[in-house]
């Protein structure tokens, strides 16, 4: 196939193909019906990755210009022709969505949320704070009080950069843990999942160079990916990002940002140490890169001394501080904040206002008389109490139900545990053999980039009461040991059908 790779062009490898390939079928060098070289072959061929093919391929498939079945492979698809007046017919949807929009997607993620909304499934995949923990009736009655006394008010617009006195005591807050911010600093966000698109709109170009952790945060992974940048990964240990790997790859590349859940990362729930953070920023310094710290699990630690952010520690402004109150109070909220230097708040908020005006004003008013009575306070004092709990029991049932070789971690804070498998399991055949179970979780290859990840899972321990946890990991022990058994029978079902020479 005449694909030709420009190495130093910033277009990403995966784009350069499936443009080639796109001329090709638009021009009629490849008829309709035509095979593509298998994607290991033409990986092969082009001295690439074989993801950077499937990536290709997905991309041609998402433009409608090709279909990939098994046993026949990737197949050129008949072109739609312009209808006639006399026949009209639906427009083809796929044809006419922006490139931008054009990214893999992982059916995976789709799949695995369909199972979490159905009844009786025990979900380990979700990323979310304790329905049964939930302050409603402190909530309920913040409410009632602000719309009595406000509700003229309160129901009309406010600020893009959010309700004031909101922005005023997130500020404070951070103060106290030794940020040098003010309320200029803050933007009040539609969730933190804005704030990562909001960034990646401000500062990326497509071919642009970012540097995350590996595993990192699925959602964050999906919105480098839309736009379109190149994205280079730094291992992880027990103490968090290797940032002697970090300073490598700085020496070799120009990032135009390093992404960082520095704080019980998400999924393997570490925390950078002290002094690998004072490294990091001294790298960021040098070479003049900003660094995204996602903070949404910050407040959830259940044991062992704090350690300050790196936006507290950043004395030169390189830092973005991005944090949510999802995980610490109600996910349905949809309020976050990004702490951050006046140009940039300003330039964000320009942003903003294209995607949503502003966050909505009854949910600020209502979160910042909750947190100025201290109610958010002693809410997460429940919290720290009880996730603790439920971790060990994770634990403990892990122990107990899943075969040897399992192996986790056991997170001083945050929501996750980060599990290894036994020997020859792989995760998405286990969520496969678990879901039929009423059981799922995240596959640890979903927290991955370029492959990897397919020996671990994630689970979450904050979600479920004591019993569903220790019910939902009794089912995955099951799970586990069924296809272990599988797997040992295939080698003596293999002999037996051997002929006797």
């Amino acid at each position: 196939m005449l694909v030709q790779l420009d190495r130093s062009s910033p277009v990403p490898l995966y784009l350069q193909i499936s443009n080639q390939i796109r001329e090709l079928i638009l021009s009629g060098a490849l008829s309709e019906g035509s095979r593509l070289p298998p994607q290991r072959e033409l990986a092969l061929e082009l001295g690439v990755n074989r993801t950077t093919v499937v990536n290709a391929y997905q991309e041609l498939a998402a433009d409608g210009l090709v279909d990939a079945t098994i046993g026949r492979g990737t197949v050129v698809r008949t072109l739609s022709r312009p209808a006639s007046p006399e026949t009209p017919s639906p427009l083809p949807w796929t044809e006419v969505f922006s490139l931008r929009t054009r990214f893999a997607y992982d059916p995976l993620i789709r799949d695995m949320m369909t199972l979490c909304a159905q009844k009786n499934v025990i979900s380990f995949a979700a990323g979310v704070p304790a329905p049964d923990l939930y302050p409603l009736d402190e909530f309920r009655a913040v409410i009632d009080e602000v719309l009595a006394q406000h509700g003229r008010v309160l129901l009309q617009h406010c600020p893009a950069e959010g309700y004031l006195p909101l922005r005023e005591w997130l500020a404070e807050r951070m103060v106290e843990r030794g940020a040098q911010v003010s309320p200029r600093n803050i933007l009040v966000l539609t969730g933190s999942q804005q704030g990562l698109d909001l960034v990646a709109r401000l500062l990326l170009d497509p071919g642009d160079v970012v540097i995350a952790e590996s595993p990192s945060y699925l959602g964050v992974l999906q919105v480098f990916q839309a736009a379109g940048v190149r994205l280079l990964t730094v291992p992880l240990d027990e103490q968090g990002m290797q940032v002697n790997v970090l300073e490598q790859i700085l020496v070799r590349s120009r990032p135009k940002l390093i992404y960082t859940l520095p704080t019980f990362q998400n999924p393997t729930g570490v925390t950078l140490s002290l002094e690998r953070r004072y490294q990091l920023l001294a790298l960021a310094q040098r070479y003049q890169v900003p660094i995204l710290e996602d903070d949404p699990y910050g407040e959830l630690r259940y044991e062992g001394t704090p350690v300050p952010s790196l936006k507290a520690l950043d004395r030169y402004g390189h830092v973005l501080y991005l944090s949510t109150f999802s995980k610490m109070l109600f996910p349905g909220l949809r309020l976050g904040w990004l702490a951050a230097p006046e140009p940039v708040i300003e330039r964000l908020v320009l942003i903003k206002q294209l995607t949503d005006l502003h966050t909505n004003t009854l949910g600020q008013w209502a979160l910042t008389e909750f947190c100025r009575r201290g109610l958010l306070d002693r809410h997460l004092e429940r919290l720290r109490e009880v996730y603790p709990r439920r971790r060990d029991v994770m634990c403990a049932a892990l122990e107990r139900y899943c075969p040897p070789g399992t192996r986790w971690n056991r997170p001083a804070g945050g929501f996750y545990l980060w599990c290894h498998l036994p020997a020859g399991l792989r995760a998405r055949e286990l969520l496969a053999e678990a879901a039929r179970r009423q059981v799922v979780f995240i596959a640890g290859e979903a927290c991955h980039v370029n492959g990897g990840g397919q020996e671990w899972m994630r689970l979450n321990f904050t979600y479920h009461t004591e019993d569903l946890i220790t019910e939902g990991v009794r089912r995955l022990g099951q799970a586990m040991e069924e296809l272990l058994q599988r797997q040992q029978a295939q080698p003596v079902e293999a002999l037996s059908l051997k002929p006797i020479v």
